[in-house]
């Protein structure tokens, strides 16, 4: 009676609390946000505030699908869990299945270090003394206030417990600058306000969950070409998998060895113009002949999202 209870529970809270999401988004991977971890240097508004700002970050890469369980039905649904564990009503495995909330992988993050320090800026100018050497020479000592965090991020398979992506991401705030004569932050609170701000960069989450995530589909069919090269194909991945204009897809030609499917990469192809959730057009780079090869003889070819990197001077090379 209990295990129906629970059952019964579990169906309203989803029913109440999460969305309804379409056919479309269900081929998503589901991402769980845990509950934070934190040293004694940070405080719970901290945490709030760097959760909102990771969370904001993964949903914008439009890659996966985000459960947080800091909702108010992962609330009830931790509390009905907690009760269930002191009960002895539950198997560890049911448990652990409440735990992951249908999740394919876990996103957890430790807050590990939060300092502030007052630093000293010491300015100085070169002159020639009486001597004809030139001499440096202090101008003037400036205060200002420093801050630092660090924090590490971690994505795992609730199933087994695999680690599947990991990054520790540490920021500084604050310095002074003898252009416009002031000071970044002239106190502790302006400086731990201002690293707070900083303390997400949105670029920095999106690379860690594009190469954790790889959208994977395949092509559907050649658009132009001619009878021996492929030049621009149909893609079952669109907008709703967080494709976008002018992004590389890697495409793969699967052999049967021996009873065992496996991948060889046969060509690239760019996106270049997204038609739908699902759909999107793309021109060939390499691997025409390959393409259109495959797809005469009714073969499957399945494409994946390359990996991405961070450019030199800021972005993201997809």
């Amino acid at each position: 009676m209990k295990k129906i209870s629970l059952i019964f529970l579990f169906a309203c809270l989803l029913a109440c609390g999460t969305k309804v999401y379409s056919q479309e988004q269900l081929k998503k991977p589901v991402l769980g946000i845990e509950q934070f971890t934190y040293s004694s240097a940070f405080t719970p508004a901290d945490v709030e505030m760097l959760r909102n700002q990771l969370v904001r970050a993964i949903q914008n890469t439009g890659r996966v699908i985000v459960v947080d369980h800091n909702s108010s039905t992962e609330r009830a649904l931790d509390a009905e869990r907690e009760r269930r564990k002191q009960e002895s009503a539950m198997e560890a495995n049911e448990v652990e299945e409440m735990t992951s909330l249908n999740a394919n992988s876990l996103f957890s993050v430790h807050l590990d270090q939060l300092s502030i320090t007052r630093e000293i800026y010491e300015d100085y100018e070169y002159k020639k003394g009486s001597d004809g050497k030139t001499q440096k020479v202090l101008k003037g000592k400036y205060p200002y206030y420093k801050a630092v965090i660090t924090y590490t991020v971690k994505i795992t398979d609730p199933q087994n417990g695999a680690v599947q992506g990991q990054e520790t991401y540490a920021y500084s705030a604050g310095s002074y600058s003898t252009y416009s004569n002031k000071a970044d932050y002239n106190n502790e609170s302006e400086a731990h306000e201002g690293i707070m701000k900083r303390a997400v960069s949105p670029d920095a989450i999106k690379l860690l969950i594009l190469n954790t995530f790889k959208a994977k589909g395949r092509i559907l069919q050649v658009d132009e070409g001619d009878a021996k090269k492929a030049k621009t194909v149909y893609v079952n991945l669109g907008s709703g998998d967080g494709i976008q204009k002018k992004q590389t897809l890697e495409v793969y030609k699967e052999l049967d060895i021996d009873g065992e499917v496996s991948r060889k990469l046969v060509g690239e192809i760019e996106v270049v113009e997204i038609l739908g959730n699902s759909r999107c057009l793309a021109k060939v780079k390499k691997g025409g002949d390959i393409i259109m090869q495959v797809l005469s003889s009714g073969g499957n070819l399945p494409v994946s999202t390359r990996e991405v990197k961070q450019k030199f001077f800021g972005g993201l090379k997809m």
